[in-house]
């Protein structure tokens, strides 16, 4: 017996000594290494208090890193195995008071350039909340809540069928001209078309355009972008900037599905083709099936500047249609008693279809690069 217990207790203080000296592994990496560089990795003792850094090249910053956190240089207690990404970004990504020309820009006219917003236009009357939102516009406050979607191919499909001035959900598909302005509210769904805009002019520079009027929550930078950042593309616009404009690498556009949605991928005019290889480019009888592009891809085309604009679909009054198949997409140009959209499915392409005023169609807004 006592040499059993002896035995024992020689055992318990063996593995203490293993536990107490044991050492891990930390990797730190860069989303892309052309836009930083990081430091801090290395094998060290449990316990150790580290420094990871994030150094941005020139023309990017660091945004945070993989698990949230936004500090750097970060220290950190090694306790297991870990591996930290900083992500950056190229400056100026996505709006919130950066400077936008230090964002890859898409032109629209043979003296405008523009960015896109980080996703397509949202709104909700309560947030999900019990209690009215409120948000800045133009010449005050107004119920509901604007924002972005948190990702570039997040469309709201179904839901919008729920529209309402009271319900908890969200809805990306809207009335031309419905900013709230003048009573001209984001769940409007009238069949006539003097309750959309003013009735008889273009959106642009008025506060019937979505982005002049209201302040917008930006997720991409987690800020409330004031009224009058953005703006809605005239038809004239889309036009030029899918058949019209000059480009480094001679595409201006492609259809392709990104995180399994269907859609089309606007690259900006200094593209360079080593960032990813598009096929079937500038061609608007292309199906969605020539570019199959997943989250890893798409993070690195997004850095270098593409605007993914999804296939959101179409409402009709409360019936919605088309959701993941087709694109439907507001222009800022009246047509009449009607207005200038454009259009987009798996074998079609124009930016010269005018859609009743009704019609729940996209918003994609953009930034006039200074």
């Amino acid at each position: 017996m006592k040499k059993g217990l002896k035995f024992t207790v020689v055992v318990i203080v063996i593995l203490l000594s293993c536990s107490c000296q044991k050492e891990f592994a930390i990797k730190v990496m860069s989303n892309d290494a052309a836009m930083g560089s990081v430091s801090g990795g290395g094998v060290y003792a449990k316990g150790t208090v580290i420094q990871l850094h994030a150094l941005p090249a020139t023309g990017c910053r660091f945004e945070k890193w993989n698990d949230g956190n936004t500090l750097n240089p970060r220290s950190v207690t090694v306790n297991s195995n870990a591996t930290y990404t900083a992500e950056f970004v190229i400056e100026g990504n996505g709006g919130g008071g950066e400077e936008p020309s230090k964002k890859p820009g898409f032109s629209v006219s043979a003296s405008q350039q523009v960015y896109f917003s980080p996703g397509n236009l949202q709104w909700s009357a309560t947030n999900g909340e019990s209690d009215l939102s409120t948000h800045t516009v133009a010449d005050g406050t107004a119920a509901g809540t604007w924002r972005f979607a948190p990702n570039q191919w997040d469309i709201i499909g179904a839901g919008n069928s729920n529209i309402s001035s009271n319900d908890t959900g969200w809805i990306d598909l809207f009335g031309w001209g419905t900013s709230g302005y003048n009573n001209r509210h984001p769940y409007t769904t009238i069949a006539a078309y003097y309750n959309y805009g003013d009735g008889n002019n273009h959106l642009s520079g008025t506060n019937y355009d979505w982005g002049v009027y209201n302040a917008i929550y930006n997720p991409s930078t987690r800020k409330t972008d004031a009224p009058g950042t953005w703006r809605t593309l005239t038809k004239d616009e889309w036009d030029y900037l899918l058949n019209t404009r000059n480009t480094s690498s001679g595409i201006r556009y492609a259809k392709g599905t990104v995180c399994g949605i269907s859609g089309l991928i606007l690259v900006p005019d200094n593209w360079k083709t080593s960032v990813y290889p598009l096929n079937n480019t500038n061609n608007s009888a292309a199906s969605y099936t020539y570019n199959t592009i997943d989250a890893t891809d798409w993070n690195k085309m997004e850095n270098a500047g593409c605007a993914f604009i999804p296939a959101a679909g179409l409402r009709n009054e409360t019936s919605v249609s088309y959701c993941g198949t087709s694109g439907y997409y507001w222009s800022a140009t009246y047509y009449g008693i009607d207005a200038y959209s454009l259009i987009f499915d798996f074998s079609n392409l124009t930016s010269s279809i005018n859609f009743s005023r009704y019609y729940g169609n996209s918003v994609r807004l953009v930034s006039n690069v200074r």
